[in-house]
């Protein structure tokens, strides 16, 4: 292992890498990060085994900051040899491994936006916003829906509204569709716009009435599992609309919310810590207490 990697441990995988950052005082984009463990809550979920990943910070500056001075002599630095070999459960190729880790960092950092150097511009330049604005009017007039686009810019956060007669259409089933449109407009924004910039798009005022219905969501599905002990589920979320459920339930001592899947979209389950045994029989008593004269019970032929 390098002298310069260190181990962190947490609870979770994104709270590992947060305590990195914090530790190093650096963004988690100048981090090299190696997930040796991504933690599980053990048998019945009483020994709970802590998430572990390694990180340095790295020595060259990546290709987005390449890209904004055109420095061409800079280069992405190559994987280490000879890491440690995962175990089977938590094997995964390496590209996902990327995504997965790049998905928790979102969630983690979804309200702030982080300077690569001190150097980086802090407003977005009208000319980016111009660009955006063409970029998205031609893509919604592919698609056969032409719309009216507005841009809002509050230092690097930039927010594109689109309003007309196909709202409902952009909108999609849950969101869907938008979602892909800010997706395919996020890419255009690294490639084509210099500065870093947090891109929202919504469909008049979808992710704001999104967001109020997952809250309510939330809390009832929270009280539903108080009440019988049932582990709920929420499907299908993207990650700033998980963030919400578990901003919405983290102040609830008696559940927890734990997000599960692969990919961009994954579910929630909402449950009870602790519940050790989910049919509410009694564990069997030790050997130990016993009567000397006590015969095991013979199982119930009818069960």
């Amino acid at each position: 292992m390098s002298v310069n990697k260190r181990d962190f441990y947490a609870k979770e995988v994104p709270e590992a890498i947060k305590k990195a950052c914090e530790t190093l005082e650096v963004p988690q984009e100048q981090l090299e990060i190696e997930v040796i463990e991504t933690g599980s809550t053990g048998i019945f979920g009483l020994i709970r085994k802590k998430a572990h990943i390694r990180a340095q910070v790295k020595s060259v500056v990546e290709e987005s900051v390449e890209e904004i001075f055109n420095v061409e002599t800079l280069k992405p630095q190559a994987p280490l040899a000879g890491e440690k070999e995962q175990k089977d459960e938590v094997k995964k190729e390496p590209e996902k491994i990327k995504e997965e880790i790049k998905e928790e960092i979102v969630e983690i950092t979804e309200e702030v936006v982080e300077e690569v150097i001190d150097d980086t511009p802090q407003e977005a330049s009208e000319e980016s916003l111009l660009l955006l604005k063409n970029e998205l009017l031609n893509i919604v007039e592919l698609m056969g829906f032409p719309s009216t686009v507005s841009v809002e810019a509050k230092g690097l956060s930039v927010q594109c509204v689109l309003s007309g007669e196909y709202e409902e259409k952009l909108t999609g089933p849950e969101g869907k569709t938008l979602d892909s449109l800010q997706y395919l407009m996020r890419k255009i924004v690294t490639k084509k716009v210099p500065e870093r910039l947090k891109l929202t798009v919504d469909v008049g005022n979808f992710r704001e009435k999104r967001q109020e219905e997952l809250k309510v969501r939330a809390v009832e599905l929270a009280v539903m599992v108080k009440e019988d002990g049932k582990t709920q589920v929420i499907p299908a979320l993207n990650p700033s609309e998980r963030r919400v459920i578990h901003m919405a339930l983290q102040e609830d001592k008696e559940i927890r919310s734990r997000s599960v899947g692969d990919g961009l979209f994954k579910k929630i389950l909402i449950f009870k810590p602790g519940k050790a045994n989910k049919s509410g029989r009694k564990r069997p008593q030790s050997r130990g207490r016993r009567g000397k004269n006590s015969q095991p019970k013979k199982p119930n032929e009818d069960s």
